[in-house]
């Protein structure tokens, strides 16, 4: 099994003025291909 980290300056961001948040994975308007297809979250 691979462990990928994922650092805090690198995930996604969204202000959504009531919800300051910060993604790791593609979520909502934040798409980035290289982080789907992941198997089982530790």
């Amino acid at each position: 099994m691979n462990t990928v980290i994922h650092k805090a300056g690198d995930r996604g961001h969204a202000n959504h003025g009531w919800l300051n948040a910060h993604h790791s994975f593609s979520f909502a308007g934040y798409y980035d291909p290289k982080k789907e297809q992941f198997g089982t979250l530790h």
